[in-house]
């Protein structure tokens, strides 16, 4: 019994730290947006951080925006943004554990991909 709590605690004290929130490197990210035509652009990715807030500015051809929502979890990022409709992200940490890559879903529900890679350290 003694065993059982000892590991279980030791199991708690690890967790969290395992399911907190990973921060983002704040700069100008890379990368590209394909939307649902399949078109893909080149873009960059303004990454700015305080505290725990993480705001994201969205720059591809034609225009800006800016990201709202945004939660940067251990092992993905969620956020929403209008290019003219709403468009809901999820992008999962890739295997280098530094860029995210994953798929946008625009209100009627056709999926576009979005690739972010941190700026050169």
């Amino acid at each position: 019994m003694r065993f059982l709590r000892t590991t279980l605690g030791a199991a708690l004290l690890i967790l969290p730290g395992s399911l907190a929130a990973q921060k983002l490197t704040p700069g100008t990210w890379t990368g590209t947006i394909s939307p649902p035509s399949g078109e893909t652009l080149d873009a960059t990715f303004e990454v700015r951080t305080s505290g725990d807030t993480t705001k994201i500015t969205l720059k591809a051809a034609p225009g800006t925006f800016e990201a709202s929502d945004v939660k940067v979890e251990a092992d993905r990022i969620l956020f929403t943004w209008s290019p003219g409709t709403t468009v809901n992200c999820t992008l999962m940490l890739r295997d280098d554990k530094k860029s995210y890559s994953g798929n946008c879903l625009d209100a009627s529900g056709r999926p576009g991909v979005i690739v972010m890679t941190p700026p050169k350290a």
